[in-house]
């Protein structure tokens, strides 16, 4: 156990730390998610949409953002792919959605935008699915 506290020790737990916020993080995003899929089906007509790509295409994003890449993240299964996609989904949310409000607005999806950085440059880790097709 002391081995932990030493900055050089000889067990890495740097992916365990990986998978811990792996999955902590796409979990608690998928509390979001949940209910732009379940009312993915029915159309969203009145969705906000930041990229002028249409109200359907905006909803079928924040789905993409929000459901389906937290889940690759959780499984480390393309995991830079996926992080990049949830970067993008929350730059877009913190610096367009919220653009002309205050810090106190952006600061949710900037809270969640830097796990999934940090996620990005580190990688899935050894616990994930990724390592398994790489090895």
């Amino acid at each position: 156990m002391l081995y932990f506290f030493k900055p050089s020790s000889p067990k890495n737990y740097t992916d365990l730390g990986l998978l811990i916020l792996r999955i902590g993080v796409s979990l608690l995003l998928l509390t979001h998610g949940y209910d732009k899929f379940l009312t993915f089906l029915e159309g969203a007509s009145d969705f906000p949409d930041p990229l002028h790509v249409g109200a359907r295409l905006s909803h079928a994003l924040a789905v993409l953002g929000e459901v389906i890449a937290p889940i690759l993240v959780m499984l480390g299964l393309l995991t830079r792919v996926a992080a990049a996609i949830e970067i993008i989904h929350f730059l877009v949310v913190a610096f367009l959605m919220h653009a002309h409000e205050p810090l106190s607005e952006k600061e949710h999806a900037l809270l969640y935008l830097l796990p999934y950085a940090t996620i990005f440059f580190a990688g899935a880790g050894r616990y994930s699915v990724d390592r398994f097709f790489t090895q």
